[in-house]
């Protein structure tokens, strides 16, 4: 979603991440569209929504398949109107957002299942990218290892006493070997743990096996 973002003319403008399966149901309105000072308890001053934060630029709303019925309801009439209505407004206000979606889910199951809106995911579905897990694409992996363990550092780098981290052949190896059913958030959630957890520059393979999850711990 960020190439897409900083290959395009917008690329000067907003990009917005929002995870929608993070976000309380009884939030996710207000979280997106916005809402007016006093439009429910709690509504102390406006918000303006991920939506119009993102007005000029990108949206990316990742897991898109954890919204409720009442706000996919109110998101394909966004995609279809292309302004925004806040909660407690009576006052669309137009926006100019490229969306792009993500999810783990088979929404053509979620929607046979009744869980999501058929007209909102052929909204949705203009251009599909299909992005095949970790273990279909071996050859992503060595890559995508250097870069997340370069994130790392650099997040790291902020923390004090934090030494950079390298791996060893063997670290490299098991990392190299491992599934990754959690795809490359589990990757990168692994050599945080072992950056963290280690106090010497270079990450042994004992390393490794200790910062994955117990649940993906088996083939190691």
């Amino acid at each position: 979603a960020r190439a897409i973002h900083r290959a395009s003319p917008r690329r000067e403008r907003a990009f917005i991440a929002v995870n929608c399966g993070a976000i309380a149901p009884d939030l996710v309105e207000s979280e997106l569209f916005g809402h007016e000072k006093g439009a429910f308890t709690g509504a102390l001053a406006r918000r303006k929504g991920h939506f119009l934060e993102a007005d000029g630029g990108t949206l990316f709303l990742d897991e898109v398949g954890e919204l409720p019925k009442p706000a996919q309801v109110k998101l394909l009439r966004i995609l279809q109107e292309m302004e925004v209505l806040p909660v407690g407004s009576s006052r669309p206000q137009k926006i100019d957002v490229r969306v792009i979606a993500a999810t783990n889910r088979s929404l053509p199951a979620e929607v046979a299942s009744g869980a999501f809106r058929e007209d909102l995911f052929h909204r949705l579905a203009v251009a599909v990218l299909r992005l095949p897990p970790l273990r279909e694409r071996r050859e992503d992996l060595g890559l995508l290892i250097d870069h997340l363990l370069a994130h790392v550092n650099r997040e790291g780098a902020e923390q004090p006493g934090y030494v950079d981290k390298a791996l060893s052949a063997g670290a490299r190896n098991l990392l190299l070997s491992h599934p990754w059913p959690g795809n490359v958030r589990e990757l990168q959630n692994t050599l945080r743990r072992a950056a963290i957890w280690t106090a010497e520059s270079r990450l042994s393979a004992e390393d490794i096996r200790e910062a994955l999850l117990p649940a993906s711990n088996g083939g190691g």
